[in-house]
């Protein structure tokens, strides 16, 4: 699916944070009965907002935002804040799970013109955990504004031992709402696209978070994430009929499976960050 352009953040989330994650629940409005592991977060890291549900993460990890002035997505980014999803999304995932490692990383950095419109590179170089391809020289667009991001990673396996594995996740659509009169919440809901490529596993899910900026003794970010899972009508009747059944009646519509945790995010010096 094409990716949607990037999201934009309040200019008090620039820099680096250390975040602490919380699970808050699950729940499941049409039951279990239909969940299968083609639901995104019933399986480790099928679902890379959230990529092991119900654990909490002993130690808070560092998140990265950056100022972006270069223009590079539209004409309307005024130099707002973006997430650096090259340098996020491999310390989330294995915070998450670490039992795992990050090999290489992908983004489609940069990937919009001025106009608005697609240019013909759709992935950067990969960057690698060696550090081999990931300096600004080789590698100019990992960092920029991105909506799409691919990594490959080593982790154990349901049958076993270890496997070189890859997943790669597209942002369709996001909407964001930042309307509070003091400028001190904001809100963004996104939509997903997950292919875990050794699974053959295409899932979908809608990250909707919430940031409010604390301005009491210390500050800080209290935030909520909420991730709903759901399963189109094809893929469930696929593993019916591998199973040699009929599908259980259930809205395709509405999510199959819900995930809450909340965290709290604390500016770090940029200094003491690798």
């Amino acid at each position: 699916p094409p990716p949607s352009k990037p999201t934009y953040y309040p200019k008090w989330m620039k820099g680096y944070h250390d975040i602490k994650y919380k699970f808050a629940g699950a729940s499941f409005p049409q039951g279990k009965r239909i969940l299968s592991l083609r639901t995104a977060g019933a399986g480790l890291g099928t679902c890379l907002s959230l990529p092991n549900v119900g654990y909490n993460p002993p130690v808070a990890h560092v998140m990265h935002f950056i100022n972006d002035n270069s223009g590079n997505v539209g004409n309307d980014n005024g130099g707002k804040v973006y997430e650096d999803l090259a340098y996020n999304v491999p310390r989330r995932f294995e915070s998450f799970w670490p039992q795992a490692k990050v090999l290489s990383v992908q983004t489609n950095g940069g990937d919009m013109k001025e106009d608005g419109s697609k240019n013909t590179v759709l992935l950067s170089p990969k960057c690698l955990v060696s550090g081999d391809g990931c300096s600004s020289d080789v590698n100019p667009s990992l960092h920029l504004p991105a909506s799409r991001v691919a990594m490959e990673f080593d982790g154990p396996t349901r049958r076993g031992g270890r496997l070189t594995q890859s997943s790669d996740v597209t942002m369709l659509d996001h909407s964001i709402q930042d309307n509070d009169a003091n400028g001190e919440c904001y809100y963004t809901a996104k939509s997903y696209s997950q292919y875990n490529i050794n699974q053959d596993l295409q899932v979908f899910y809608k990250e909707i978070t919430s940031l409010e900026r604390m301005n009491g003794s210390g500050g800080g970010i209290a935030g909520k994430i909420r991730v709903a899972a759901f399963l189109p009508r094809y893929v469930k009747d696929m593993d019916a009929t591998s199973a040699g059944g009929a599908g259980d009646a259930y809205d395709e519509d509405e999510a199959v499976a819900i995930y809450d945790y909340k965290f709290f995010m604390k500016k770090t010096d940029s200094t003491k960050v690798l």
